[in-house]
């Protein structure tokens, strides 16, 4: 049995010594790197996946919301159309003020860069009478010739060869929209590309050209079907809501990349995409009119190489499970994302979110359609890359170099033990401490050298060897330094999106599955004030809103019951009526509620002075048709009655009754002349005139009737400079206002009309102390025939409002019950311009 020697002991024990520790420390520092860089790979992935994919979400939101408004625009000019005068004239002045932007290709390949032209909204716009036959028509901005007017009941007479909008529309009632799916001939793959390998440099290819027709009935006064109004609105335009969107980039593209798999496209209701960069993709039918066959798993081989497969997401699951999935959810107005892989191969995430519309065909589903945004997965990685290859690489070289000191290290270590071996002990025992020293993570320990021997190579050796490591610790230090740095980053984007919420004009505030507030931004403080505060309960936080709590309440209990709704609360002047939206965070709300407010007040507010104009200007065309019937058969009977009162001689009796008739007969001509007058104003004649005097000529006029009443009327004047007005006009405005409050005083009293200047208007100030207004009447004090007189026509006022609306200014009533009435005129001072 061989002798374990003294010389192999310390050989063994000194390399035990020296080159476990090292070889321990190191495999646990690199383990730990490894570690450290896989996790924070993996962060900055999901960080970067989190945020691209709520920024498309947010960019598709943002982009469906502006699609429903101009579809609703639409809609409003389709309605504006049907009331206005359906003449030549007028359809071409709408025709040429309904523009839009286009940013469309050149030519050719030179016209890369594109141009901005302002184009018409509407392709045609035609006038239909009751049997189908187009009355007038304007086509590319000009009217169709008559004998090119088709007969539109039949389908194969439309441009499209089976369109039924006529058919559509003659079954709408009054006040019903029928709003088509998109329409238009296919475009083949050939057709667009012309040559071209692909859409991007297809500048010369064919376009695809199709409308979406509104269209509303036309009924007379007898409720009897005339005709109808089709607006054609051109597909260019709704193609300009997604044609130019990049994710890619900071800057807007002329044309997207449909092979790098970043752009959007809309699809509608039915599945059908109907914008996209490959027009063939697009719905449309074949010359003959009939629709063309989606794009599925049994489309033949000739109609895929020529393009003749419009894309369907709903036959699109052999490509890839996610589109018709896409489509299904917004069917159910939700929105999302998914991860796709196009026809092109290019792997991308694509977020999608529902346009809520519910007119016309599009009633089935609540819905337009859809948008969607697509953006490259690969791009969304490369910081999470870029960090992995430098720490990666790192790694590599301090296992090079841990390695090279490991193999120095052990070289050593047996020429120390050899020396060590003939009896040198100490300077054993000092490295010993040393190395122990070093293991344990005093990187500064050095052995002193005290001689030129083999135990002084070793003690230079092993300062070498703690230099080494000292150096690499610096590196590490230094690496992780850098990685601080790019925590640091992602922070500064995630502050970036707080701002980007902060700064949106609703309101948004999230709450936990709890109900209690997470987060809120500045516009939702603005609202719900600054007391709010994180952690606060949803009916606390709406407290004084209304049935809103509730609202929220039934939401988190039934997990459903997401979208947008209008609400109107007395919150405060400005703000009664909000958009509310409910969306879920996470499935069915597992991680909390988002509640977006939006202060929809102002446009409640135009929307109502819009439906009083309409109401009066009917009711002025009603009057008008009246009176004009009514004042021809009275004089024949006015004249009758005089020439029997002159014959009446025997019977006093029958001459008092009809001279009774005469009378009332008179009284109501006097209202017909109201109506009339009422119904046709006459021109506002604007000149320069003084105020006070013509206020004053209107007092001194009715002083006289004032009196005989026991009416005191009083007049201040205010400085006021000359300026231009209509003096017959206003002087009937402050005519009418005194007489009413004449009437208001039965028994006497006083009446106060002063003049003055306040912020750039003439100020007429009327105001008496009788009995006042009922608040109840108040509102209503300016509709035309609302008197609580027993005589009267109700005209006064609401000819005294429109007076004061033709010469720009406004008029305002304050008045309680017992504390008398005060009516304010004011009149801008600057220049007047007369009615075309």
């Amino acid at each position: 049995m061989p002798r374990f020697t003294i010389f192999k002991k310390i050989l063994v024990i000194t390399l035990l010594l020296s080159l476990l520790p090292l070889f321990v420390s190191s495999v646990i520092l690199l383990a730990n790197l490894q570690a450290t860089s896989t996790n924070l790979s993996m962060e900055i992935t999901e960080s970067d996946d989190r945020q691209a994919v709520e920024s498309l979400q947010m960019r598709a939101r943002d982009l469906a919301e502006n699609i429903k408004d101009f579809l609703h625009q639409c809609e409003s000019d389709l309605l504006f159309v049907s009331r206005s005068r359906l003449d030549r004239e007028t359809l071409l002045d709408f025709y040429q003020t309904r523009l839009s932007e286009v940013w469309q290709r050149g030519g050719g390949a030179t016209e890369a860069q594109g141009t901005h032209e302002f184009r018409p909204i509407y392709r045609s716009i035609a006038i239909i009478d009751a049997k189908g036959r187009e009355r007038l028509a304007i086509r590319n901005g000009t009217f169709v010739p008559e004998r090119e007017l088709a007969d539109v009941s039949d389908p194969a007479n439309t441009e499209f060869k089976s369109e039924d909008y006529f058919r559509r529309v003659r079954a709408l009632k009054p006040g019903e929209i029928y709003v088509s799916h998109l329409t238009g001939f296919h475009v083949s793959k050939q057709e667009q590309l012309a040559g071209a390998p692909d859409p991007e440099s297809a500048y010369d290819g064919k376009i695809y050209q199709g409308v979406i027709r509104f269209g509303a009935p036309l009924y007379d006064r007898k409720g009897n079907f005339t005709g109808m109004v089709l607006l054609s609105l051109d597909h260019r335009h709704l193609m300009e809501f997604t044609q130019h969107i990049d994710p890619g980039k900071n800057a807007a593209s002329l044309f997207p990349s449909y092979q790098s798999g970043n752009y959007a496209f809309l699809f509608d209701d039915e599945g059908w995409i109907i914008t996209h960069p490959k027009y063939w993709d697009i719905r449309g039918v074949d010359p003959s009119g009939k629709l063309v066959p989606p794009y599925s798993s049994k489309s033949s081989k000739a109609d895929v190489e020529s393009g003749r497969i419009p894309f369907n997401l709903d036959f699109a699951g052999f490509i890839h499970p996610g589109y018709p999935q896409v489509a299904a959810a917004v069917r159910t107005k939700r929105e999302g994302h998914v991860d796709i892989t196009n026809v092109g191969g290019a792997k991308k995430i694509m977020a999608y979110a529902p346009i809520f519309y519910d007119t016309g065909d599009y009633a089935k589903h609540g819905i337009f359609g859809g948008v969607t945004i697509g953006f490259q997965v690969d791009r969304f990685h490369e910081a999470s890359r870029k960090g992995s290859r430098l720490i990666n690489r790192q790694l590599g070289e301090h296992r090079k170099a841990s390695a090279a000191i490991i193999l120095i290290t052990a070289v050593f270590s047996a020429l120390s033990a050899w020396l060590l071996s003939r009896g040198i002990s100490v300077p054993l025992r000092q490295l010993t401490v040393s190395a122990k020293k070093l293991a344990a993570g005093d990187s500064a320990v050095r052995v002193a050298v005290s001689s030129a021997d083999e135990i002084g190579v070793l003690a230079q050796t092993f300062n070498y060897m703690a230099d080494e490591l000292d150096r690499r610790k610096h590196s590490l230090l230094a690496t992780l330094e850098e990685l601080e740095k790019s925590r640091l980053e992602i922070l500064d984007e995630r502050n970036f999106k707080e701002s980007v919420l902060q700064s949106i004009s609703s309101g948004i505030v999230t709450f936990s599955p709890e109900g209690f507030l997470t987060s809120i931004n500045s516009t939702g403080r603005l609202f719900l004030g600054e007391g709010i505060t994180t952690g606060m309960h949803y009916r606390e936080v709406f407290n004084g809103w209304g049935i809103l709590g509730d609202r929220i309440a039934n939401v988190f209990a039934t997990g459903a019951g997401y979208g947008r709704e209008t609400f109107r609360f007395d919150h405060e002047p400005g703000k009664t009526h909000f958009d509310v939206g409910f969306f879920p965070i996470g499935v069915d709300s597992d991680q909390g509620l988002t509640v977006t407010l939006r202060n929809e007040t102002e446009r409640e507010n135009l929307h109502e002075e819009m439906m009083r104009l309409d109401r009066l200007a009917s009711l002025g065309k009603l009057s008008a048709g009246i009176a004009h019937e009514v004042r021809n058969p009275l004089t024949g009977i006015s004249l009758l009655l005089d020439d029997l009162h002159d014959q009446t001689t025997s019977n006093p009796a029958d001459k008092e009754l009809i001279k009774k008739a005469l009378v009332e007969i008179e009284r109501v001509e006097k209202l017909i002349n109201a109506l009339l007058n009422y119904s046709s104003p006459v021109r506002a004649e604007f000149r320069e005139c003084d105020l006070n005097r013509l206020v004053n000529d209107t007092v001194l006029l009715m002083r006289r009737p004032c009196e005989k009443q026991q009416v005191q009327l009083v007049m201040n004047e205010g400085e006021v400079p000359p300026f231009r007005f209509d003096p017959e006009k206003i002087k009937q405005a402050v005519l009418n206002i005194i007489k009413n409050a004449q009437q208001a005083l039965p028994g006497g009293g006083r009446i106060e009309v002063s003049t003055a200047v306040t912020d750039g208007y003439a100020v007429i100030t009327i105001s008496d102390d009788g009995p006042g207004i009922a608040s109840e009447d108040q509102p209503l004090i300016f509709e035309p025939f609302f008197t609580r007189k027993g005589a009267g026509t109700g005209l006064g006022l609401s000819i005294t409002q429109r007076i004061v609306e033709e010469h720009q200014g406004r008029v305002q009533v304050e008045s309680a019950p017992g504390r008398g009435t005060r009516f304010t005129v004011e009149l801008p001072l600057g220049d007047q311009q007369e009615a075309d």
